[in-house]
């Protein structure tokens, strides 16, 4: 089975009803919001713009997969507030369990490096095996804007995602001057090993 093998089987996203996406919003606003208040704007929706709008997410919902994904894309692209503050997703990491790894912030940086690229070399190669939940498959796409992605921005207008499928270098920023080396062979493969990189980042 390779990563992308149960895209074509994946059910589309299931669209709820005007009445369960409303019923569903009171009850997550409740905690934050006047009862009263959200309940009179959800019964003025419910029967003014409500079902009009519904039915035009219906219609849109019949041509793509998900009815999500655009609007999704737009919540992040559209806006031209510092993406940074804003947008970025940020993640903590642990100590590295190796004590040698952990005090060494170029032992620790290739070690990082060297995952990353393990796990860029399988999805290249289509060899990771796809997610699921309780035995359902799961939405691989976004994986392939994972790495060799770049967000352009455009004057007045929504922002792109560019992909170069045939990235294989590792770009660093030292003091002002980037360096770059080649990580992967053209077929994906790995091209360097996590000693390799620790000379590479010594010598940068």
């Amino acid at each position: 089975m390779t990563t992308y093998s149960n895209q074509d089987r994946l059910p589309t996203l299931p669209l709820p009803s005007l009445d369960e996406t409303l019923d569903k919003y009171l009850n997550v606003v409740k905690a934050i919001a006047d009862s009263k208040k959200a309940e009179e704007a959800v019964r003025e929706f419910r029967e003014g713009d409500g079902p009009r709008l519904q039915k035009l997410l219906e219609e849109y919902a019949k041509l793509h997969a998900s009815y999500v994904e655009e609007f999704w894309s737009d919540a992040y692209l559209v806006p031209d507030d510092s993406v940074v503050l804003n947008l970025n997703p940020f993640f903590l990491l642990e100590d590295h369990p190796d004590a040698k790894v952990a005090s060494s912030q170029i032992h620790r940086a290739s070690s990082l490096v060297f995952a990353s690229l393990k796990f860029v070399s399988m999805l290249k190669n289509e060899t990771l095996p796809p997610d699921t939940f309780r035995g359902v498959p799961l939405c691989m796409d976004q994986f392939k804007a994972m790495f060799g992605s770049c967000r352009v921005p455009v004057q007045n207008c929504r922002d792109r995602v560019e992909n170069y499928p045939a990235s294989k270098h590792i770009v660093v920023l030292q003091r002002g001057q980037i360096f770059y080396f080649q990580a992967l062979w053209d077929d994906g493969a790995l091209a360097v090993t996590e000693d390799d990189i620790v000379e590479i980042l010594k010598a940068i």
